[in-house]
């Protein structure tokens, strides 16, 4: 059975986990840059960054998946963060 998340796909369940949770939280951290919050903007970014580059373990299922696949939550939340301050 595959793992892919579209029959058509090669995209599996954990590279999409991984894609959404990043641009989520990059699009979150860029609007905490813009809601003049900059320093939780910074932070929050710094965490999710420190956590898929797999420098700080949490024990959450989201830490894991972003740890496994940390270049598709990285160029999410770059994107996420970009479109964002391109929008506000």
């Amino acid at each position: 059975m595959s793992e892919s998340v579209f029959s058509a796909n090669e995209l599996t369940f954990r590279e999409w986990h991984a894609a959404v949770l990043g641009a989520a939280v990059g699009a979150f951290a860029a609007y905490l840059r813009t809601a003049d919050y900059p320093d939780l903007g910074v932070a929050l970014g710094v965490v999710f960054v420190v956590a898929a580059l797999g420098v700080a373990r949490y024990g959450s299922a989201a830490s894991r998946t972003v740890r496994r696949e940390p270049w598709y939550a990285l160029a999410a939340f770059l994107a996420g963060g970009i479109a964002v301050f391109v929008v506000a």
